[in-house]
């Protein structure tokens, strides 16, 4: 036994081994991944009305789960300025190469698209959907995750997916809005 080799300065040698221990997961967690890609666009609205951001966040550590590769996303679409908000609305849309008549859907009802059913490998765009209010808020967001079935299917690293945010101002005729994609 290691402790029992270093005699009395076994306290010691257990600090050590455990200093060791403390350093060696410091170093593998400043050496982990980034996990998830995001974009925040801004748009600086005219006449000093404030800033209109479009977020969009997705995770790049896929999971699988049966035949299926699967992501988390999240939306949203950001309001500052003082002015009175008519209508806030984030739209959001996922794009990737699938073949095989594979399908892929943002988790949202009737969202889902599907490849045709040749090999050759076919852009595929979900449903654009959209989330809006128009109680006054500033923001407006959804989150869900991402399902591409069956995952052999899937040419790996195209997934993509697009935010834009809208905003409707009191007092001003014009809608704004602005683009983010990961």
């Amino acid at each position: 036994m290691f402790f029992l080799r270093i005699g009395s300065g076994w306290l010691k040698g257990l600090f050590v081994v455990l200093l060791i221990s403390v350093l060696s997961f410091s170093l593998s967690i400043s050496n982990s991944k980034v996990f998830a890609v995001s974009q925040a666009k801004d748009y600086t609205i005219p006449g000093g009305q404030g800033t209109l951001t479009s977020n969009v966040w997705r995770s790049t550590s896929a999971t699988y789960s049966g035949n299926t590769i699967q992501w988390d996303w999240q939306v949203s679409a950001v309001y500052s300025g003082n002015v009175t908000v008519e209508m806030i609305k984030t739209e959001w849309y996922s794009t990737a190469s699938l073949r095989n008549s594979a399908s892929i859907t943002m988790g949202v009802s009737g969202d889902g698209a599907s490849a045709g059913a040749s090999s050759s490998w076919q852009t595929v765009q979900t449903k654009v959907k959209y989330w809006t209010n128009t109680n006054g808020a500033k923001s407006s967001s959804w989150r869900s995750n991402i399902v591409i079935a069956p995952e052999k299917d899937y040419r790996s690293g195209t997934i993509a997916t697009i935010n834009t945010a809208y905003v409707k101002l009191k007092g001003d005729p014009r809608t704004y809005y602005i683009s983010a994609g990961v």
